[in-house]
Formats: structure tokens, sequence, C-alpha cells
């Protein structure tokens, strides 16, 4: 988790700064663009972020965009004329029809099987696309799923590979596991103030600590949860804690011997 940034309430964004919650976001991430391409030009955002204003934005930053369309979005195909097709008079069409997502022309598309971590295969369908409310070309992949509209990933750099539109966009859930990781174990919950300095100052101490410990699991103990590497720890404390308590100068064969029985109790 690189920061956590509470966010005003509707009444203060339109009474006190005119602005919108988009317009919100876009400030928040052109304040922060520069730390953000030290470490990558892809960002990556869900279907309420699909939109023209933040989209054209973040590309002006520098950034990659990666994301989600509704299902009812409207994508057209791009006109490639025939070499063959006679001249004639007038404006060249610009676009081919609108997309139908039930019956995609494969002679555009491509399919693709995509796995993901778990071994799940899925059929997908990548096409370059114009996209009329982006105004601009966009790479889609379409994922079918049964009994249900698919799901549309895309993203604004047209030469990205596919399965990696659809990775990219999944490590989006990072956020909520970090969330929830936050709130079992480092407190992200258990502030009582109501400040918001002081609560921005808890937020962000809670999200580091979790960052200290996920280093020190990949690190060290890398087939341990973080609720496993909590138990060794909170073990590991009042093993040394007792040891301390008995007034004895402290053997290093028998603390190495209970350290690394701790850790299989913890595994």
């Amino acid at each position: 988790m690189l920061g956590a940034v509470q966010s005003p309430n509707f009444k203060t964004l339109e009474s006190e700064r005119h602005m919108s919650m988009l317009d919100w976001y876009i400030s928040l991430v052109r304040s922060k663009a520069a730390e953000l391409l030290s470490l990558t030009d892809i960002l990556v955002a869900d279907a309420f972020f699909s939109k023209y204003e933040f989209v054209n934005e973040v590309i002006e930053m520098g950034f990659r965009f990666v994301g989600r369309l509704r299902a009812d979005s409207y994508l057209r195909y791009l006109t490639i004329p025939a070499p063959s097709a006679p001249r004639r008079c007038g404006r060249k069409k610009k676009y081919g029809e609108k997309v139908d997502f039930s019956n995609l022309d494969m002679s555009v598309f491509t399919s693709f099987i995509y796995e993901d971590p778990k071994g799940i295969k899925t059929r997908c369908y990548t096409a370059v696309v114009h996209s009329r409310a982006l105004k601009r070309d966009i790479r889609v992949v379409v994922c079918p799923v049964e009994n249900g509209e698919p799901l549309l990933y895309f993203s604004t750099d047209t030469a990205m590979k596919p399965d990696r539109i659809i990775g990219f966009y999944r490590t989006r859930f990072q956020i909520e596991f970090g969330i929830r990781d936050a709130k079992q174990f480092t407190g992200l919950q258990s502030q009582q103030t109501r400040d918001k300095a002081r609560l921005d100052f808890a937020f962000n101490l809670s999200f580091t600590a979790l960052n200290v410990c996920k280093e020190v699991i990949r690190k060290d103990y890398p087939n341990l949860s973080v609720v496993q590497f909590k138990r060794l720890m909170f073990e590991s404390y009042l093993a040394s804690t007792i040891i301390s308590t008995y007034g004895k100068s402290p053997h290093l064969k028998i603390i190495q011997k209970i350290n690394h029985r701790l850790t299989q109790l913890a595994a």
C-alpha cells in the first residue's frame, strides 16, 4: 500500500472547491503523478473511471490506462479499406459497424486462452477498436461469462498484450486484500479520534505496519500467511519474555530450538 488519502464529501467539493468527485480524483493523481511514474506508467482503475475526462487527463500525465468497460459500451470497428476497393468521391468512412459482443467479427477479433493463477482457462477475444465515449482507439479484451454479460477489459496502449491487460486489471483486487489485512491485523479500524490529521496518520501507520509485515514474510517466511506471521511474532515475544523472566543467562541453542518450534507451530 502506497498511501491512504481521505476523500472530501460531495457537499464540500461542490460548495468550497467547485469540483466533482471525478475532478478531485484527477487532481489527486496529478499530485502523485511523479511518485507513481517512478514506479510504473500503468494506471489501473475500475469502470467508474473509464470516462473521457479522467482517461484523457492521466494519459497526458504520461500513464497508460487499463480499466473495465460496461457491457453496453459503444465500440466501433476500425475501417480498413480493401486494396481492390474502387475510389469514391466524398469523405472516406472513418469507422465501421458497432461491435456486437454476442456476435463478434472474427475477421477482426482474435481468440486466445487466458489461464489465471489458479489454473482456470478461459477463451477470450481481443481487437483494436474505437471507443466513442473515450474518443480514441483502444485494445479491448472480451471474456465471455456463462449465463451473463461478457467482461470487457481495455487498455489505451493498443500494443499491450491481451493477457497482460487482464492480469494488470486483476491486480487491482490487491487493494481489497490490503484493506482486509489492515483491518484484521494492524488496527485500521481501531482509531477513536475524529480529527482529520490524526486519522490520516493512523491510517497510513496501519498500512505501513502491514507493508513491513509482508516484506518480512516475503524475505524470511514465504510460506506463512499474515495471520500465521502474527501468531509467530506473538509466540516469539512470549517465549523471549518467559526466558528473560527466569533471571538466568539465556542459552543460544535453547532459544534457537524454541524459535524453530514456534515456526513449526505457526505454519
